[in-house]
């Protein structure tokens, strides 16, 4: 046993130094060289010497046509350069007066034409002549007012309460009783004292929520008598006097809406209890409701009620007792009167 493992061991220990020895006593294995070549440098190039080209001669030009006057009557109408600068003065001379180019603004026109004037040219030109007169004429002369201590002057404002109430269903008349003193235009004489009886009158279908009434005359309490045929305004001087407007918008809609609920109850107990029309045609039996000659009655009635509720005007109301404004529409001279006293 013990000499078999020592000739095992010396079997191993030949082969691996045979192994050894065999490694170091080969040479090593060399790559094969690369061989550069380097190409041959390139010749010098050979110059060669440049001939010049006489140069060639110019062509000659074909002679233009000499410029002619237009013949054509088209083309007389252009104008030259410096026709055409004459001809836009004048036209601004003229432009200076109406504000328009004569020729601008008309398809198919030559420039520098003077073409008719359109309808707006000649409003144009009757407003800038209007101008024109009135600048040239004389103006407006002032003179003094005559009977200024005794005259009530256009624009003067009359304070009043009403003494009826003004609806405007129907026209009619009104009166009012005047609260404030009215004096001359300089303030020397009272012209309308407090009490003074203003009577007027208004017509009815009012357009808006205001009322036009012409105030016709006032009596004082001394008895003088006055015609104004002037405006009722607001305290700010607007137009008609103001009031409670009412469109009935709610008797238009209730009218018609009862009148189709029996229109249509009518209706429908005719169609649910009534007998019914049977009527053969092409061998279709059919069966139509009972049409109730009361409710087409109430239809119609609900008609004429909408169009006459349509058509009814809305109404102003002014409670009497309000205060209400005159604008003095012309001057009233009360000379004679205040002589008279």
């Amino acid at each position: 046993m013990m000499a078999a493992i020592a000739t095992l061991l010396a079997t191993t220990t030949a082969l691996l130094f045979g192994a050894i020895g065999s490694r170091g006593g080969k040479e090593p294995t060399r790559n094969p060289e690369e061989l550069v070549t380097v190409p041959a440098a390139p010749s010098k190039p050979i110059r060669t010497s440049t001939v010049r080209s006489q140069p060639s001669a110019p062509i000659p030009l074909a002679n233009l046509p000499t410029s002619r006057e237009p013949t054509s009557p088209q083309l007389a109408l252009i104008p030259k350069p410096n026709a055409e600068r004459e001809s836009l003065l004048e036209r601004r001379k003229q432009a200076g007066d109406t504000g328009i180019l004569p020729g601008v603004g008309i398809p198919g026109g030559i420039p520098g034409a003077i073409s008719e004037p359109s309808a707006a040219n000649a409003l144009v030109s009757s407003l800038g002549a209007g101008v024109r007169k009135a600048a040239a004429g004389q103006p407006d002369k002032a003179y003094a007012l005559e009977q200024k201590d005794t005259l009530m002057a256009q624009g003067t404002s009359i304070r009043c309460a009403l003494q009826t109430r003004i609806i405007t269903d129907h026209p009619g008349f009104a009166s009012c009783v005047v609260t404030e003193p009215v004096y001359s235009f300089t303030g020397k004489h009272l012209l309308l004292p407090k009490g003074t009886k203003v009577m007027g009158q208004y017509d009815a279908e009012p357009d808006s929520g205001r009322i036009g009434v012409i105030w016709e005359r006032a009596i004082t309490p001394n008895g003088v008598n006055i015609d104004m045929e002037s405006p009722g305004v607001d305290n700010l001087g607007s137009a008609g006097h103001p009031g409670h407007y009412s469109a009935h918008w709610g008797s238009r809609i209730s009218a018609a809406l009862w009148i189709s609920i029996f229109s249509d109850a009518f209706k429908y107990a005719g169609a649910k209890y009534g007998p019914t029309q049977t009527s053969t045609s092409s061998g279709i039996v059919t069966q139509d409701p009972f049409e109730s000659n009361t409710a087409e009655t109430i239809q119609n009635i609900a008609k004429q009620a909408v169009r006459r509720a349509a058509n009814r005007p809305a109404t102003v109301t002014i409670n009497q007792g309000t205060i209400v404004s005159i604008f003095v529409a012309k001057d009233v001279d009360f000379s004679q009167t205040i002589k008279a006293h």
